[in-house]
């Protein structure tokens, strides 16, 4: 377990260098040192750089155990030189132990950011690309001021409030369809008694769709909040108005507990557009990188 004298030193190097998301005490704990599912593998820090990367420690939920990938959580750096040596150390031990991919940074449960955001922090993405990452996927973050916003719901008759009575089947459907990730954050929500945050959507009688919010981290990551998602509907079912009813019926919701701004860290372009009209924007734009570690 690392020190508190080394969690500082990670604390001031990654303020240090991710100014627009400064990090304390207790989101490093609860994203990385006290995140039951990632085991640490040392080193992850030099005096010039840290490395939060680890391994999977157990299995998570319902998704097949991998114990042939790393992940790293967050990296920064004063020195470039200092990172890369680090990184060198890093892959010399997961080499031995037949790791074959490292990731940036879509570890889950409990990433910090889903990956690289280029435009904010270049450096860093420029130096793990010149070590051999490879970018695989652009997770969008979208932001909107709902305050102003009239939002209507037209025929939502199969849209409702998730109530106890439906949690079982509910989360059946969840299991059956959907990431273990949001099993995760909706099963979060439900433990906590705030089952009015999740929004089901009903064809036929059965469940074929969510949308939820909740806070951001912290122990107060599932009482009310801006953050919006998990949003899902199952595959059969897009294309039909369905997501577009959920997403309004749940920023309703939102509006009438007193909540004026929503945010989601981690949308793709097949739903951008689909935010759009409820007036998201996009503002950030999150790199997913890959490197294939070749024995």
């Amino acid at each position: 377990m690392a020190s508190f004298e080394t969690k500082a030193r990670i604390i001031k190097l990654w303020n240090n260098y991710f100014k627009y998301d400064p990090i304390d005490m207790e989101l490093l704990n609860k994203g990385f040192f006290n995140n039951n599912y990632i085991l640490p593998v040392e080193p992850i820090i030099n005096d010039e750089s840290y490395s939060l990367l680890g391994i999977r420690s157990k299995k998570f939920l319902y998704e097949p155990y991998e114990n042939k990938s790393a992940w790293i959580m967050s990296a920064a750096y004063n020195k470039r030189e200092s990172l890369i040596k680090l990184l060198n150390n890093q892959v010399s031990i997961l080499r031995n132990m037949n790791v074959n991919n490292i990731f940036y940074s879509s570890f889950s449960p409990g990433y910090f950011f889903p990956g690289i955001d280029r435009e904010k922090y270049p450096e860093l993405y420029e130096t793990l690309v010149d070590y051999g990452f490879k970018s695989i996927e652009l997770a969008l973050g979208m932001d909107a001021y709902i305050g102003d916003l009239s939002i209507k719901c037209n025929d939502c008759k199969m849209i409702s409030n998730l109530e106890s009575i439906d949690v079982k089947e509910f989360l059946g459907v969840v299991k059956s369809n959907f990431p273990a990730d949001c099993y995760w954050r909706a099963k979060c929500v439900i433990t906590k008694g705030y089952t009015d945050q999740i929004t089901i959507a009903r064809v036929d009688n059965k469940i074929v769709g969510y949308a939820m919010y909740s806070n951001g981290n912290g122990d107060f990551g599932f009482a009310p909040g801006e953050r919006f998602g998990c949003f899902e509907v199952i595959k059969d079912f897009r294309s039909l108005g369905i997501g577009s009813r959920l997403l309004a019926k749940t920023l309703i919701k939102m509006k009438s507990n007193g909540i004026r701004h929503a945010y989601l860290l981690w949308g793709n372009n097949r739903v951008s557009s689909l935010y759009k009209k409820y007036g998201f924007k996009i503002t950030r734009k999150f790199d997913v990188m890959k490197l294939e570690l070749k024995n």
